[in-house]
């Protein structure tokens, strides 16, 4: 039988000890197979389970297959999670792009703003992935002293909350419209600095 992952971690709680035995990575589906603890069972023991993991459509995110497998410890998935990208403030289309047309007189407010608003919503991309040159703290600095710039991008959330702040600084600016692609259904997280978006996650029994 196999099972929609997400129904199953709504369900049942994932727990240790768990070891990654192999992993495959085709097109856009990557298949682990996985020994350990049977908690997808009614009656799960102790390290009891061997189980194939696979998450199919993946787009978007950090994936290293390599290093899964050089996790030989049994907590190989040290921060397993997949959630509905739905659910995540800052996975949301990116739908406004934010211009300025004068100097933000507190540049580094902009950024601890954003840097909080990515936390708060529990964000795994960072401050660079939606505040224009952040990359570099020295480039943004550059761009927030123009005279015209384009000053980020985002979901509608975070339009909100740098609207409000350059309001509050008396900074001239404009809003237009970006129609952002959406990620995947789900948000999968398999080990620290391991995550990506997928359309199908399901486990499979052995």
């Amino acid at each position: 039988m196999i099972f929609d992952l997400v129904a199953l971690l709504n369900e049942k709680r994932f727990s240790h000890p768990s070891t990654i035995t192999a992993a495959l990575l085709a097109n856009d589906t990557l298949r682990l197979t996985v020994r350990g603890y049977g908690w997808w069972k009614d009656q799960p023991a102790y390290s009891n389970g061997n189980a194939v993991l696979s998450f199919s459509g993946i787009s978007g995110g950090v994936l290293d297959v390599s290093s899964l497998l050089d996790l030989e410890d049994d907590e190989a998935l040290g921060v397993f999670e997949v959630s509905r990208s739905e659910d995540h403030d800052w996975a949301q289309p990116h739908t406004f792009t934010l211009l300025c047309s004068e100097p933000i007189p507190e540049p580094l407010a902009i950024y601890d703003l954003v840097e909080r608003w990515v936390a708060r919503s529990g964000g795994i991309k960072s401050v660079q992935d939606f505040l224009n040159g952040s990359a570099r703290l020295s480039t943004y600095l550059e761009y927030a002293s123009s005279q015209f710039f384009m000053l980020a991008e985002g979901p509608e959330s975070l339009r909100a909350v740098l609207s409000g702040e350059l309001v509050r600084q008396g900074v001239r600016h404009q809003i237009s419209p970006s129609g952002g692609r959406a990620e995947g259904r789900y948000l999968v997280r398999l080990a620290e600095g391991t995550w990506f978006f997928c359309e199908q996650a399901t486990l499979e029994p052995m």
